[in-house]
This record gives C-alpha cells, structure tokens and sequence, in this order.
C-alpha cells in the first residue's frame, strides 16, 4: 500500500506532499489541473524511464519520494537484493538531473534502476501505463491464472515432477556426447590417473619429506651444535649438571636448620634429573647422526616429482588425492557409458510420462478455470457499459514440458464487437484499460497480491446510472485493496473514503499545481457540485451533490478503516530519509 507521496520540481508542481489512506482515494480537479503527473510521478518510482522534459523550467533537478507499507512481498524482496529494512515502511526516492543523469534510493541505500524495478513490480497497477500493469503483462498471465483457480498444488506436484527430469537431464548430460568425445574424454583421464598412480603419493608425505631433508640438509650442522649443548650441559667442568649439583648439595645442608628450603631442594633435584636425562638424550642424538648425501638425493626428488604433480593439478598433495578418486570414478563412468545411458533411458521414460501426466492434469484445471475466470470479467464488464465486450482467457497446450507445464496463458480483448479479441496488451487504452482493469481486479481481489490500484479516469465515456455502477465497482474493490481513482464523474467520486483536488494556480508569475485535502463536510460537496455544474455552483447542484453522498453513504460495503483524511506524511517521510 502506498502510505506517501511527494513531488519537487516536476512539470508544473513546484512541492507537493500528499498522505493517503486504505480504501478509496479519489483525485479530482479541472481538466489539466495536472491530476495526470501524480500517476505519471508515482510511474517513476516504479522504475518508469523518464527525460529532461518533466523537470520543472528554472531548475536542475526533480524529486520523486514515495513511502510504501511493508508487506511480507516486499520484505522479502529487500532480502533477496540486499538492501536495508528499516521496519514498517519502505521509502523510495528518486532523483532526476537536468543532464540525464538520475540516482535512487531505497531506504537510503543508491539503487540502479533495473533493482527498482524488481523490487516495486507488482506493488502497484496503474492503468493506462502498460509498463506497469501486471495484468497487462503477458508473462504473469498463468501466474494470476494459477492463482484464481488455486491451482498452487497442482502446480507443486508437476514441479516436483520436472525437477526429477531436469536431474535424469543432466546425469544423461554428465556422460558427454558422440562417442569420439567420449573417447578422448576416457583416454584424457587414464593419463591423468596414470600420472598420479605412477608416483603412489600418500596423504601427508610432502610434508614428512620436506622436514626430513632439512634435517639431512643440516647434519653436520646439527651433530657439532648438539655435541657442543651436551659438554655445556654435563662435560667439562663448570657443566649445568655439576653447578646444579653444588646448588642442591648446600640447600640440603641449610634444610637441616631450616626446613622452609626443602621446596627449593625439591626443585634443584628435578632440575638436576632434567640436566641429566637432557645430556644423555643429547649424547643419543650425536651418535646417531650420520650425513647421508644419498638419502637426502633420494628425498629431494621425491619432493621435486611431488611439487610438479600438484603445481599441474593446481592444488595441494591431499587435493591431488581427492582428485585422483574423482577421475577413477568418472572413468568406470564412461567406460560403462552404454549400460548406464540405457538405464536412464528408461528411467527417463518413465520420468516424463509422470511429469506429462502431471501436467495434463494441471493443462486442465487451467481450461476450466480458464471458462470461470473468462465468464466472471465478462460480467464485470457488462456492469461497466461494455457487455458487448470481448475477454477471453486462452490456454494454449504444447508439446514441450516446461517449468511451469505445458501450457501458454494469454488474455485476449476486444471492445467492439465485431472486431476479432487480441492480446490484451495491443487493444486495451484509456478508459476501456481502466474499466478493463476494473473487472479483472474484482475478479481476482482474493487471489491478487498487488495492494494499491490505479485508476486514471476509469469513468471515461460512461455517465447516468452506469457511473453509479462504476462508483460503486471501484468502492467495492477499494474494500479489498487501496485504490486510488483520478475520475470526472461526481457519481465515482461520491464513494472517496478521502477525496484530494488537484488545483493549478498563478505564483509569482509561474503555474503551480497544488493538492488539497477535502473535508467531508462543506468542502467535498462544493467541490462535488462543481463536478455537475461547471464552473459556476448552483444551489441545485448542491443539492444533488448533498443526495449523492447520503445516497453513496447508505450503499452497503465492506469497507476498511482507513486513516484520517488529509493526515501528511511528512514526518515518515523525513524520518526514514
């Protein structure tokens, strides 16, 4: 739902700052008022390309800024493209330059265009920009289709179908393709093996290696500074072994007067049996040393044979290992390649006849709910002065298995008769998308995600009693969804939960547009008035006016508890920028 919107600098609004609530907004004033430019304002927050032209003479730059109430769709779609959540609210700005270059925030985070995109589409259907309405776009046809028919679980079923074929596809895949490739595959992977095989490497010898010939690399050296630690230790006279010995011998004497020294004698004797067990530990090592220059040539070879089978394989001696494992099963793979191909032949067959079985099944629950989708909009539409109008809803069955089935799901509409129904995107424009709108939106109010509706001038060449049929249409939709209705007819505009008048004025020699919040009093029946008589208010307008709000008021509808008419939401605004 759309919680605010606020314009700077676009076309002939110079600020503008407008709240609105649940149920139903209408937005009226004179023709070329600019009601237009708040649906064309609230298009560029979607994503909607745009020039230098709609920037307001005099100035560099212009502002867009829209705050959206969070719904479980839009949180997620934050998630997914990494931007902020800041809680209740998405805010929503953006920043047109006079050179064409343009920024966008969202929640204060710079966006490119294409994520903007992404992350509002769907929010928000205004009719009569194609660009914009979902259900104008072809591509969510079976989407909206699935969802009035309730069809999710037959959808889940044949998906889990395909994904098993998609998973056959791909081990089939995996076996790669004529049998000469096959053939160089197999003999690329015997050598890899062969290679590997060759030197017989274990896990961790790399390493035993290299520190066995540093030690042999260092023998000599080794063997003199050990027998140089073992005399300091306990060979000549003063050695560590004799001083610690002299040490203890007199803290024994002092512990017969004094028995507080016996710890101290307790660790010089530990010491000593250290020193002790040290030297002999060294006097080991340096017989045991030998240089063995062959061994050490030995050694460095291996590791030398061992460095250049890992730098080719790119990776480690346990990553070789690894590896080594992986060619030897894709190997027994491939030279098994014709049995095993057969089974998931069959296997195969068996996969897709349960998946073309799911989705013949889904092919028609989409027909028949197809007819009742079809047979629903027809109704709408007779209600809004085009019962002679065509809809259809066409459900094409093909032969190839795809993600979301067999089918192809398109709307087809024609509003005259006599003319042959088209795609819904190439006929529908103006009022006739408006009202088309309409009806597809009562349709589909339970199944529909979209929260907020536009409607631009949805009474376009109706009038009489069928503008109270329209009337009471939008306001019967507006108890499911937000909607807001730029309309003509004082018979639409009697239904507002709150009514906005767009006004154009004179300041300082520049025209303004400005948006003004009706009270439910005096100020909407004027302006209502106004609406039937032009521009001079008669008393009868009046009160016609005052019978068509008690007469509005009386309709019974499941109406939602909006806000207060008029309420800014400037500080939102602020405060999440």
């Amino acid at each position: 739902m759309l919680l605010g919107l606020r314009i700077s600098n676009v076309a002939v609004i110079e600020e503008v700052e407008v709240a609105f609530g649940a149920g139903l907004t209408v937005l009226t004033g004179e023709t070329g008022a600019g009601k237009s430019i708040l649906v064309d304002a609230l298009g560029l927050l979607l994503g909607g390309r745009a020039d230098a032209d709609v920037i307001r003479a005099g100035c560099e730059d212009a502002a867009v800024e829209g705050v959206f109430a969070r719904t479980p769709a839009l949180a997620a779609r934050l998630e997914e493209l990494g931007l902020p959540d800041l809680g209740d609210e998405v805010l929503v700005r953006r920043v047109l330059g006079r050179t064409g270059r343009g920024k966008v925030y969202v929640n204060g985070a710079l966006v490119t265009l294409g994520v903007l995109g992404k992350l509002t589409r769907g929010a928000v259907d205004i009719a009569g920009q194609h660009e914009h309405v979902s259900l104008f776009d072809s591509g969510l046809h079976r989407v909206l289709l699935d969802k009035y028919g309730g069809l999710e679980e037959s959808l889940a079923a044949y998906g889990r179908e395909w994904v098993n074929l998609r998973e056959v596809d791909a081990r089939m895949d995996a076996l790669g393709g004529d049998d000469a490739k096959v053939r160089d595959r197999a003999e690329f992977l015997r050598f890899q093996l062969d290679e590997i095989t060759r030197l017989e490497p274990e896990a961790g010898e790399d390493v035993k290696l290299d520190a066995e010939r540093r030690r042999l690399g260092s023998a000599q050296k080794l063997k003199r500074q050990a027998a140089e630690a073992e005399l300091l230790v306990a060979g000549e006279a003063p050695s560590a072994v004799e001083i610690v010995g002299r040490a203890l011998g007199l803290v024994h004497e002092s512990v017969k007067c004094d028995a507080t020294l016996a710890p101290v004698a307790q660790s010089l004797s530990t010491a000593l049996s250290e020193l002790e067990e040290a030297a002999r530990r060294l006097n080991r090592y340096v017989e045991g040393l030998e240089s063995d220059p062959g061994r050490l040539g030995e050694v460095e070879e291996r590791l030398d044979a061992l460095k250049r089978l890992c730098r080719k394989h790119g990776m480690t001696l346990d990553g070789v290992l690894q590896k080594r494992g992986e060619l030897e099963t894709e190997l027994g793979t491939l030279e098994n390649r014709r049995e095993i191909l057969e089974e998931l032949n069959q296997e195969r067959k068996r996969v897709e006849e349960r998946a073309r079985k799911a989705a013949l099944s889904l092919s028609r629950a989409r027909k028949a709910s197809a007819g009742a989708f079809s047979q629903q909009v027809r109704d709408g539409l007779g209600g809004l002065a085009m019962g002679k109008a065509a809809f259809d809803v066409r459900v094409t069955a093909g032969e190839t298995l795809r993600p979301d089935g067999l089918d192809e799901v398109e709307f087809f509409f024609s509003a005259n008769p006599g003319e042959p129904a088209r795609p819904l995107a190439k006929v529908a424009s103006g009022g006739e998308a408006s009202r088309l709108l309409l009806a597809l939106k009562r349709a589909l109010a339970d199944s529909d995600a979209c929260g907020c509706y536009i409607l631009d001038e949805a009474d376009a060449g109706v009038s009489g009693a069928i503008a109270d049929v329209v009337g009471r249409m939008i306001r019967d939709v507006s108890s499911h969804r937000q909607v807001l209705c730029i309309t003509h007819l004082p018979q639409v505009a009697a239904y507002a939960d709150a009514h906005l008048l767009i006004r154009k004025s004179v300041k300082g020699e520049r025209t303004v547009s400005q948006v003004l919040p009706l009270s439910a009093g005096a100020e909407r029946t004027q302006e209502l008035a106004r609406m039937m008589s032009g521009m001079e208010v008669t008393r009868e307008a009046l009160g016609a006016a005052e019978a068509l709000v008690r007469s509005a008021h009386r309709s019974p509808r499941a109406r939602r508890e909006s806000g207060p008419e008029g309420t800014s939401p400037r500080g939102r605004l602020r405060r999440t920028a």
